[in-house]
């Protein structure tokens, strides 16, 4: 058994490399597959412990690293599944906001998972000529421009019209961006003229995996019945973006804010 723990460690250890490598090491939540590591290299020490009927170890320490993980795997699963579930939603259409969250930048270009999300912008615009996209997203560490920035340069060079962008240049995480996104649509609205009532249709457009946590903050900063319009994962980061996410979505739930 302690042989299966062990790989998994090491599996968790390769792919925080590999992370590291495709999108830096400033990476958020990077960290959690190096603490993953050593949970299994605990888990497999432990088995070896037992088998070998040694003295000296705590007998409820195992127990207690047992259990946790068992029921942290629990918890991700029902993530998953609440995050699954919304990532299947029919696409918002003809929206008058849409607000766009942003991603990781590079000294040489955008994300992988920034560049689906525009993409996907950019293909709603051909469609929906006359929305207005809120780009989202400040300038974190690393970055070496805000990314509502990097986003305006993407769809500008593909043809989206400057009057069709706004940029919110000052969020860092998800919840920022979409209250930090609302105000922006308040602000476009009364210059003119106009208020915030159930005929201005909104959406919010994001990686699927990134959904279910993005409606719920849009729910609570006052967005009207906004859709989603989700876009597939970079395969690389899928795996660390369902365990990130799940994180935030119990971080979200215990802090209150969803």
């Amino acid at each position: 058994m302690e042989l299966i723990f062990f790989s998994m460690a090491g599996a968790c250890i390769l792919y925080f490399m590999l992370i590291a490598a495709y999108s830096g090491i400033s990476t958020s939540y990077i960290g959690i597959w190096l603490c993953l590591a050593a949970v299994f290299i605990l888990m497999g020490f432990f088995g070896r412990k037992r088998e070998r009927k040694r003295e000296g170890m705590p007998r409820m320490l195992p127990v207690f690293i047992y259990t946790t993980f068992f029921m942290s795997m629990f918890i991700f699963a029902l993530t998953m599944y609440l995050v699954t579930a919304d990532a299947r939603r029919k696409p918002a259409e003809r929206a008058d906001y849409v607000v766009v969250i942003g991603e990781r930048i590079f000294e040489d270009g955008i994300s992988n998972s920034l560049r689906l999300r525009l993409d996907r912008a950019y293909e709603y615009y051909t469609q929906n000529p006359d929305t207005v996209f809120i780009l989202s997203g400040g300038q974190k560490e690393g970055d070496p421009v805000p990314e509502a920035l990097a986003m305006y340069n993407y769809l500008f060079l593909k043809g989206v019209p400057e009057k069709n962008m706004l940029m919110e240049m000052s969020s860092t995480n998800t919840r920022e961006n979409i209250y930090f996104s609302h105000r922006v649509i308040e602000r476009d609205l009364k210059r003119h003229g106009r208020e915030w009532n159930e005929d201005i249709s909104t959406a919010i457009l994001t990686s699927d995996f990134n959904m279910y946590r993005s409606l719920r903050y849009a729910g609570r900063a006052g967005y009207i019945d906004p859709g989603g319009i989700g876009t597939r994962t970079d395969m690389v980061m899928f795996p660390h973006e369902c365990v990130r996410e799940s994180c935030a979505i119990v971080a979200g739930y215990l802090m209150g804010e969803l």
